[in-house]
C-alpha cells in the first residue's frame, strides 16, 4: 500500500483541491511503496579485493558509466533477442532503486567500472521474507581473472544477507558456462526456463 498516498488524501479530506494538492498526489501516487530503506541499504560498505573495489552504488548517480556495459553484455549474451532492439527503460529502474526494490553492486579497478551485479528485492507471497532476483551480471574481460568473480558475488550476496534477504535466484544463458559455475559456488538447478521470440505480424 502507499502510505504516502492514504496520509495525504486523509489529511486533505473535505478541502478542495488546489493545484499544489494536485502535484503532491501525483508525486505519491507514482512512488512505489519502500521495502528496504536508504538507511539500511547505506550500511553496505566497499570492499578491497586486491587490485578490485566492490561497493553498492546507485544506477541513478553512475548511469553514463553502467550504459556501455549494459550493451556490451547486451551484445554477448542475449543474442535470442537481438531482433528487439535493446531500449532499458531506466526510469523504471530508478523508481524501484529509490524504494529499496533494486540494488546494484560495483566493480572497479582504479575508479573504472568494470563490472555490476544487480538484482530485483522483492517480498515473498509464500513466505513472507525477502528474496533476490539477478537482472544483471556481466564483468568486463580484464576482470575475469582469479577468483574475483566469485569474491564480487559473494560479496554482494554478504550485502543482501545484511539487508535481509534470505534466498538469491539467478538465471544464466546456455551460451555460457555459468551455470556450472554458479552450481561450483552453492547454487542449486531448481528450475529450467524457456523464451520465444514472438515475430510482430504485418499490418
Amino acid at each position: 500500500m502507499n502510505h504516502h498516498l492514504v496520509e495525504i488524501l486523509k489529511a486533505n479530506i473535505g478541502q478542495s483541491l488546489t493545484p499544489d494538492l494536485a502535484a503532491d498526489l501525483m508525486l505519491a501516487a507514482d512512488q512505489i511503496p519502500t521495502l528496504v530503506s536508504f538507511d539500511v541499504l547505506d550500511r553496505i560498505k566497499p570492499q578491497q579485493c586486491g587490485e578490485f573495489v566492490f561497493a553498492h552504488e546507485k544506477l541513478e548517480d553512475i548511469l553514463e558509466e553502467m550504459k556501455p556495459l549494459h550493451v556490451e553484455h547486451w551484445k554477448q549474451t542475449e543474442q535470442h533477442r537481438h531482433s528487439i532492439e535493446f531500449n532499458p527503460d531506466y526510469e523504471t529502474f530508478f523508481r524501484h532503486e529509490r524504494a529499496g526494490r533494486a540494488v546494484v553492486f560495483t566493480l572497479r579497478k582504479e575508479g573504472r567500472l568494470l563490472g555490476n551485479f544487480s538484482v530485483y528485492v522483492s517480498k515473498s507471497m509464500h513466505t513472507q521474507t525477502l528474496f533476490s532476483r539477478e537482472d544483471t551480471l556481466f564483468l568486463m574481460p580484464e576482470a575475469r581473472k582469479g577468483r574475483t568473480a566469485m569474491r564480487f558475488i559473494e560479496y554482494g550476496e554478504r550485502a543482501l544477507q545484511q539487508i535481509g534477504v534470505r534466498e538469491i535466484n539467478v538465471s544464466v544463458k546456455v551460451i555460457n558456462k555459468a551455470g556450472r559455475f554458479f552450481q561450483m559456488i552453492g547454487y542449486r538447478h531448481t528450475e529450467n526456463g524457456l523464451s520465444k521470440i514472438l515475430e510482430v505480424a504485418n499490418a
